[in-house]
């Protein structure tokens, strides 16, 4: 049984100019993740620009961050195709490339009933033979996943954990008193971690822990003990730069101050584009002014 727990980084794609997958970077990147505490990984996500990759390269993405986590934490990539059917294959051929988990995204466009989502993931169980993490995620998808049917979910094991990315924190609080203890309930979000572990989340599927990994893993630490007011202030010395990170659509500035610490993740895939050039300085600002990026014995690219 997979242990989805801690800080799990949903991380940008690392690409070339022309789009291609930077392979060595990924490499490189995956260890800088897994040196700095992280308990699992997440590509594909929202933040991986799932949408604006080939399947073909979304399968490459997964081979090489199995390949270069080298078993160490579970790898759990974004299931972000729309439609059912090819939702189903895209999860095959994860878990073929060696996948520990999926996390699969609830259908968009199609606003679906209670009772469709509650098929959905079962059937989906079905045919994949991997644990399933429901990604509830309404103000992307238009489409909230119910705490009654994420509970009944849990309780057939048709998913055995989830991303919360629904802001309602008492949507958040009910789903937590329905579950299983086993169930890998998981924050989606960076600016309501600390609410959402003292509420019974196991660890957090956090975007900008894929800049400074070693800070939120000091945060998700400083919760799991019960030192709530220590991990509050923590996550609020970030605020400032979440506000940036946060004020296009992920990853744009994410992918740029990722370059800045020196990763080259290379630029947004369509239809994003990167940010103008007063968002990248204001970027670079937050990051000098933040002590955590120093911290961690990252140096700021001139």
């Amino acid at each position: 049984m997979v242990n989805f727990r801690g800080i799990m980084p949903a991380f940008p794609t690392p690409v070339f100019d022309d789009g291609k997958i930077n392979r060595s970077v990924l490499k490189a990147y995956v260890r800088y993740l897994i040196d700095a505490g992280c308990e699992g990984l997440v590509p594909l996500g929202g933040t991986g620009e799932s949408n604006g990759l080939t399947q073909k390269a979304r399968e490459d993405v997964v081979a090489t961050v199995v390949e270069a986590a080298e078993g160490k934490v579970p790898v759990v990539p974004g299931v972000l195709n729309p439609g059912y059917h090819d939702a189903v294959k895209a999860a095959q051929a994860y878990t073929r490339e060696g996948a520990s988990g999926l996390l699969v995204i609830t259908p968009y466009y199609v606003h679906a009933t209670q009772a469709g989502l509650t098929d959905y993931y079962r059937s989906f169980r079905q045919e994949v033979d991997l644990p399933i993490l429901a990604y509830d995620i309404p103000y992307r998808t238009g489409v909230t996943l119910a705490a009654e049917t994420l509970i009944e979910l849990a309780r057939d094991s048709a998913i055995a954990g989830m991303k919360a990315c629904n802001t309602d924190i008492a949507h958040f609080n009910k789903v937590a008193a329905g579950m299983p203890e086993d169930f890998a309930l998981l924050s989606g979000e960076d600016g309501l971690f600390p609410a959402h572990m003292l509420l019974g989340a196991k660890g957090g599927i956090i975007a900008t822990a894929s800049l400074n990994p070693a800070y939120w893993v000091k945060i998700f630490h400083a919760a799991q003990n019960g030192q709530y007011r220590e991990a509050v202030s923590l996550q609020r010395a970030l605020l400032p730069f979440l506000d940036v990170i946060f004020s296009e659509i992920n990853p744009g500035p994410l992918r740029q101050a990722l370059t800045m610490i020196g990763f080259d993740v290379g630029g947004t895939l369509k239809p994003l584009v990167d940010p103008e050039p007063e968002k990248q300085s204001q970027i670079r600002k937050v990051l000098k002014e933040l002590s955590v990026i120093d911290a961690l014995g990252t140096s700021l690219n001139a």
